[in-house]
């Protein structure tokens, strides 16, 4: 691990200083930097995610956001440079007569691709689906409201939080889902902020209901955080079921993550077996695994998150390859599954080839 954690830095490193010196090539075309200002601001800025990472708690954390979105910018750019800058050098060999600057215009569509990244990233919509079920429904149909992926932290906070509640309250749902990765990874701008008792403003005829995902255990305090959110009226299911209303359940499950920890995943049939058949299941799993799993146990309808739709193209491909269902909704013999593409970001605040959202879903007899 640590072989590889030190091949990861070098590679960085390596790559990064001939995107630097392909940058400064481009430059000079219209003026010459002054090289060692060029090459201590490139630094900066290369380096800023890490200097946020180490001088984060020595630092006002308002200083410490700008270096994370820098750094965070700068890594999202970085990956489409590596995507075409290639491509502009294959462009400069075939058309070598031309005085033509493939690499600069690769650079202004790499700034306009940020700039439409950043506000689908921060324009959230509500995505809706429509199920039938044979399970009986009292009222012929049940609201579902579904969001995933929040990633509370420094870089989303109560601004977002409230344009989230905002909206989920708007769609009058019967039940509220947050599934997993609420928290980003570190808990205490969170607490500094004291963002979780916003959740107390989430209205639904049945209340919130909350499953760990990966993210949450990061912060190695799932126990404080389980206890806050219930303090703030949402109920958190660890491995264990909720009647709603005597007509449904909604089981949530602890993410795998918990292994790392010390904790221990309870298997789906022991929370199943006890559960009236006839009555229509929800099942909360942050990451859309386990399917079988689910379908075997009579689980009428999964919902999780995780895959964040690969969140920068192309990594929607890679999620696609790995996951019998990335994003959207699919039925697995008498199971539905709905993955979300989440409602936060992790890493670069932006989304290309998937959009910020909150889901709902309609189910009707």
């Amino acid at each position: 691990m640590f072989l590889l954690g030190i091949f990861i830095i070098a590679a960085y490193i390596l790559i990064s200083f001939f995107v630097g010196i392909r940058i400064l090539k481009s430059l000079c075309k219209f003026r010459s930097p002054n090289i060692k200002v060029y090459w201590t601001v490139f630094s900066f800025i290369a380096l800023s995610f890490v200097l946020g990472e180490l001088t984060g708690r020595f630092i006002p954390s308002g200083f410490s956001k700008i270096l994370s979105l820098i750094g965070y910018y700068y890594m999202a750019a970085l990956l489409y440079m590596i995507i075409l800058f290639p491509v502009a050098s294959l462009l400069h060999r075939i058309f070598k007569n031309t005085n033509f600057d493939f690499y600069g215009i690769s650079l202004l569509f790499i700034a306009i691709l940020l700039i439409i990244g950043t506000y689908f990233g921060f324009s959230p919509y509500v995505k809706y689906y429509d199920i039938t079920t044979e399970k009986p429904l009292k009222n012929g149909k049940l609201k579902i409201a579904l969001v995933s992926d929040v990633h509370l932290g420094e870089i989303i906070g109560n601004s977002r939080l409230k344009t989230m509640i905002d909206k989920i309250n708007a769609l009058d749902a019967d039940a509220v889902i947050i599934a997993g990765d609420l928290i980003d990874s570190n808990l205490e701008p969170v607490l500094q902020d004291d963002m979780l008792s916003q959740l107390k403003y989430l209205k639904s005829k049945y209340g919130t209901f909350f499953a760990f995902g990966n993210h949450d255990f990061y912060t190695g305090r799932s126990d404080e955080i389980a206890e806050i959110l219930r303090e703030n009226g949402v109920h958190v299911l660890r491995d264990e079921a909720a009647l709603i209303n005597d007509e449904f359940y909604i089981i949530g499950e602890d993410d795998k993550a918990i292994l790392k920890y010390g904790g221990n995943n309870k298997p789906l049939n022991c929370i199943t077996d006890t559960l009236n058949k006839d009555k229509l299941s929800i099942l909360i799993n942050h990451v859309p695994n386990d399917i079988d799993e689910s379908s075997t146990n009579g689980i009428d309808l999964q919902v999780s998150g995780h895959t964040h739709r690969g969140q920068l193209f192309p990594c929607n491909l890679v999620t696609r390859s790995i996951f019998d269902i990335d994003y959207g909704l699919k039925k697995f013999d008498n199971t539905n599954v709905v993955v979300s593409s989440g409602y936060g970001t992790w890493g670069p605040p932006l989304r290309i080839g998937s959009r910020s959202e909150i889901v709902m879903i309609c189910l009707t007899n």
